[in-house]
């Protein structure tokens, strides 16, 4: 319930904050934390594990709906990619581990790699995109920098994390080579 309560808070801050600078910052931040646990909802909420509805980038173009949620949105994604990038390493695709869709079932291991990877970098290329349309200057370089610190230690003690991060090493290495 802590993806809510996050969730509940980014909103209030984008509803509310008035577009300064650190409130957006702080809006991104909050979304992201709620990102990286709103995917686990899908038992509580009823619907099998890995569902495609919340492992995906569903919640990120829900949010982009209204403008004044962008940072939410951008939040989510950063989150939600961190999530996904750690789902790309269980211990083995089967059952559990598997996507599902609501009325189908499983999607199997092959297709659930692909889903699960491209809906990771969707949610992620996304979450970065708008940033850039809500967030400049030192703003933006304030809510990267903590989410990176943020999805750092996510992914440190995330099963499936040190891999997603030695792969973000890996990506970030030769970006910029």
């Amino acid at each position: 319930m802590a993806a809510l309560l996050f969730l509940l808070l980014a909103v209030i801050m984008a509803f509310t904050g008035g577009g300064a600078a650190w409130v957006v910052t702080a809006t991104v931040v909050a979304a992201a934390t709620a990102g990286t646990l709103l995917p686990d909802l899908d038992t509580p909420l009823r619907l099998r594990h890995r569902s495609a509805l919340l492992h995906s980038i569903l919640p990120l173009v829900i949010a982009t709906l209204d403008p004044r949620t962008w940072p939410v949105a951008a939040g989510l994604g950063f989150g939600i990619g961190l999530h996904l990038a750690a789902d790309l390493f269980p211990a083995r695709m089967k059952g559990f581990a598997t996507i599902k869709f609501p009325l189908w079932g499983s999607i199997g291991p092959l297709l659930s790699y692909l889903w699960i990877a491209t809906n990771a970098a969707a949610n992620l290329l996304g979450g970065l995109i708008l940033l850039g349309r809500v967030a400049q200057g030192q703003a933006m370089l304030a809510a990267i920098a903590t989410i990176g610190v943020m999805g750092t230690v996510y992914l440190i003690r995330t099963d499936g994390g040190w891999c997603a991060l030695a792969l973000f090493a890996l990506i970030g290495w030769l970006a910029f080579r």
